[in-house]
């Protein structure tokens, strides 16, 4: 189960190779999809794939995620985002070229969505609202993006790994007995991570530094790391907090007894 779980997580947070369809998919999406639009989104599904009364009570509860995660990020202009909703992920892969469950781009969130699998509204809503800020490393822009699923969705992340019950820092003990720990100095040089353990491991530093050093000095971090430069990343952390960024690394795996 875990194997399966484990490699549920690739398919949807890992970007996949494209064929090339991208352009084309998205330049005739009026006339390939039906749709229907609320104040933020345009969602835009296959003839036949849903209902209207499903496709409305999307729309619901992705306006309710925009206006909690655009609060956070205390964004006041108003976005357009499409979502593109897909019955499974051959025909997803056929029309788009992308492999995975789900992908954010641009204005763009495209997923699968069927009685067996749902994204939560909020992982991939996190990033596209998040990059009109900024696109910080993996550490921080994957680290924000479960960490407000979690917050704002009950748990989200949890469930969909198969710890429904447990927090992200419970989660987090779980899986470094059995793996290891991985290091936060690695995580900041990264832009992308690839398992369990890296976005358990980036949520909880992002919780902790919130709680700890509150919003306002964390969306500041936010706004101003760049993707991949670990060096200048370390310097810029530790100008926002004030202090070492291996301080802070300590002050985390202490509060949250991480090496326990």
């Amino acid at each position: 189960m875990k194997i399966w779980i484990s490699t549920l997580i690739i398919l949807i947070y890992i970007p996949f190779s494209s064929n090339g369809q991208e352009e084309k998919w998205l330049l005739n999406k009026d006339s390939i999809f039906t749709s229907i639009s609320s104040e933020h989104f345009n969602l835009y599904s296959l003839d036949g794939h849903l209902t209207k009364k499903i496709k409305l009570d999307i729309l619901q509860k992705r306006e309710s995620a925009y206006r909690e995660i655009s609060d956070f990020f205390e964004i006041e202009k108003k976005l357009v985002i499409n979502i593109f909703l897909f019955k499974n992920e051959h025909t997803k892969y056929t029309l788009t070229g992308h492999k995975g469950i789900g992908w954010g781009f641009d204005n763009n969130i495209v997923e699968v969505f069927n009685d067996s699998f749902r994204m939560d509204p909020y992982h991939e809503l996190v990033h596209v609202v998040g990059y009109t800020l900024n696109k910080p490393p993996a550490l921080i822009d994957e680290g924000t993006a479960v960490y407000l699923s979690q917050l704002y969705g009950n748990k989200a992340f949890s469930k969909m790994i198969g710890y429904p019950t447990k927090s992200i820092n419970e989660i987090l003990l779980l899986l470094s007995k059995r793996e290891g720990f991985i290091n936060i100095s690695d995580l900041l040089s990264y832009n992308e991570v690839g398992n369990i353990l890296a976005y358990c491991t980036s949520a909880s530093f992002v919780e902790f530094l919130i709680q700890e050093f509150g919003k306002q000095k964390f969306l500041e971090l936010f706004k101003s790391l760049s993707n991949a430069n670990s060096a200048k990343n370390k310097i810029i952390f530790e100008k926002i907090y004030g202090v070492k960024f291996s301080q802070i690394e300590d002050e985390w795996t202490n509060h949250k007894n991480v090496r326990k």
